[in-house]
């Protein structure tokens, strides 16, 4: 009798166990298909897009009808096996629910994304359109946080191979899908209020130069007032942050850290606020400044630079600017940030009003809904995505929904299982030579011991000079009165290495020398390393340091970088060792 039930026993483990790999296939076939579909979202094709999901939908029937029935429910009280089999019909119920609950409305939504019904026109938003978004997109956000949650609550140590990778593989796609979901989602609830549906608001634009780097993206120059009103958005005014002028003090009260990290200059200069990588400090010294001068109250700061316009005018096109040459997504980067100071070497006024011209251009030829909005969309995305398009709300209610996404552009102060590890940047010269600056930043989890990870990371600075660097303008190499310590063409900048929350930098070294000892400076519940970099033309250094998190943060780590004059970033996701 007991061998009889043992054999039972044994023929329904091989009879799971083939039943949980068959379904890892299926599963695998799903994330698949959910690659497929994203593909034909982000391009805007919803004919592709329906059937993407039509086969998502089939593949995860299939892999959830393998796991139905009497058989695999007794397959589930197995020892060993029993986890195998629980968790495979979890992650199958919840992709099938995923499928009609989360991506359906996603597909149906963007019938009209691609139809350039949220394109803006003649300088009016179609509000009615964007409201009609919300549900939709709050259905999928509500569907894909079950999933996300679900998914993360299964232990995968201990499950077969095939099974184990294959629920690893479903969260990773899950969780980058929810990620990518939520901007969207932001933008359907926050757009009509900032767009003038609520009442008037007033933005001030910032052009940041990233020709000169600063940790929070570039040089403030263009100042751009909008107002929205009742869906209709446009530019009623416009000067040069250095217009603001400085003052003797700080124009809000700095902190010990400010002051000691950054200088007085934060307060005191206008175009010094983006020193800090903190977007909401930024937007806060901006506007005192703004408010001080006698101008108008704003309800928010808008940042953007040129790299991020170039991305937009991949969809509206080349737009023409009033006397002057038209502007593409090809040329609009090297115009702005290099060839304006070439032309017009000493005439920092020609130079603003180039830059107010180029912004003005842009954001008319946007608002007046010229070329493929999905495309312009698009553009937006990638600019946010890669910290190139930062803002901050002064109404709490407005920023609550973007805080603690990538355009909100915080400094993390407090704990939590992911630790947040910074490299920014800050040139210490009035020049340029940004624009020739060549960043290659990576991080890597090295360990994870008692709840505690070390990442080493790696910060490649390259000096990439033209030919005809002796024939650059004072106006981009710096001014020779700095020449007690610089020369044309070199480039000086602080690097800043700030640890995680409660964590710490044990290790770096410049160039292959070690620091004997490694001095870290306090910056609220942060520490920082600033390393002086001198680049001389042509010449290529590299910091490598090791960083160790606060006790608790197991998770991911996001790591965030100063942008550059090129596109791409080097900010990333570090998968956890823990």
């Amino acid at each position: 009798m007991l061998a009889g039930v043992s054999v039972v026993v044994l023929l329904l483990g091989v009879w799971a166990v083939a039943r949980a790999v068959l379904v890892a296939h299926e599963l695998q076939q799903v994330a698949e298909e959910g690659q497929i579909l994203k593909a034909a979202l982000v391009r805007g094709d919803p004919a592709g897009s329906r059937v993407a999901l039509d086969d998502y939908q089939r593949a995860a029937d299939r892999a959830r009808s393998w796991t139905g029935g009497i058989t695999w429910q007794v397959a589930e009280l197995l020892p060993v096996l029993g986890d195998d089999a629980s968790s495979v019909e979890t992650a199958s119920g919840v992709l099938a629910e995923l499928g009609r609950e989360g991506l359906a409305p996603l597909v149906d939504a963007a019938r009209d994304v691609s139809a350039n019904t949220f394109q803006p026109k003649d300088h009016v938003f179609p509000l009615a359109r964007i409201v009609a978004v919300r549900r939709p997109a709050g259905m999928s956000r509500a569907a894909f946080d079950r999933a996300d949650g679900v998914l993360d609550g299964i232990r995968t140590a201990g499950l077969l191979g095939p099974v184990a990778r294959r629920v690893a593989e479903l969260r990773e796609l899950v969780g980058a899908a929810r990620a990518a979901l939520t901007p969207a989602y932001t933008a359907s609830r926050l757009l009509p209020t900032l767009v003038g549906a609520d009442g008037p608001r007033d933005y001030l634009l910032v052009l940041q130069n990233n020709a000169e780097v600063r940790a929070a993206g570039g040089l403030p120059g263009s100042l751009s007032l909008i107002h929205a009103e009742r869906g209709r958005v446009t530019i009623v005014e416009q000067m040069d942050m250095n217009d603001l002028g400085q003052s003797d003090r700080p124009i809000l009260p700095l902190t010990a850290d400010e002051a000691g990290l950054f200088g007085t200059g934060l307060g005191r200069v206008g175009q010094d606020a983006s020193l800090t990588p903190d977007i909401p400090r930024a937007a806060e010294l901006i506007r005192a400044r703004w408010e001080q001068t006698g101008h108008r109250q704003i309800d928010g700061v808008l940042f953007v630079d040129p790299v991020a316009i170039a991305q937009l005018l991949v969809g509206v096109g080349p737009v023409p600017v009033p006397d002057y040459v038209d502007v593409t997504a090809a040329s609009v980067v090297a115009a702005v940030e290099n060839t304006i100071y070439r032309v017009h070497p000493n005439d920092a006024g020609a130079q603003s009003d180039y830059q107010n011209a180029v912004a003005k251009a842009v954001f008319n030829a946007f608002v007046e809904g010229r070329g493929d909005s999905v495309a312009s969309i698009q553009g937006l995305v990638t600019g946010v995505s890669e910290g190139r398009i930062r803002a901050h709300f002064f109404d709490r209610d407005d920023q609550r929904l973007i805080a603690g996404t990538t355009i909100a552009g915080e400094l993390p102060q407090q704990a939590d299982e992911h630790p947040d590890v910074g490299v920014y940047l800050n040139d210490s010269t009035q020049a340029k030579m940004s624009y020739y600056l060549r960043n290659d930043t990576t991080l890597l989890a090295s360990s994870c011991i008692g709840g505690v990870q070390e990442l080493a990371g790696r910060i490649e600075l390259t000096n990439d000079t033209p030919t005809d660097l002796a024939d650059l303008p004072w106006s981009v190499t710096g001014a020779p009165a700095a020449g007690d310590y610089l020369t044309p063409g070199q480039q000086l900048l602080i690097v800043y290495v700030w640890a995680p929350v409660g964590g710490q930098v044990t290790a770096l070294a410049y160039d292959g020398r070690r620091y004997p000892t490694v001095t870290t400076v306090p910056f609220g519940r942060r520490r920082v390393v600033p390393v002086e970099v001198r680049l001389d033309p042509e010449a290529t250094h590299t910091i490598t340091f090791t960083v160790r998190s606060g006790r608790g943060q197991v998770g991911a780590t996001h790591l965030d970088v100063t942008p550059g004059a090129l596109p791409g970033t080097d900010s990333a996701t570090v998968p956890s060792l823990c």
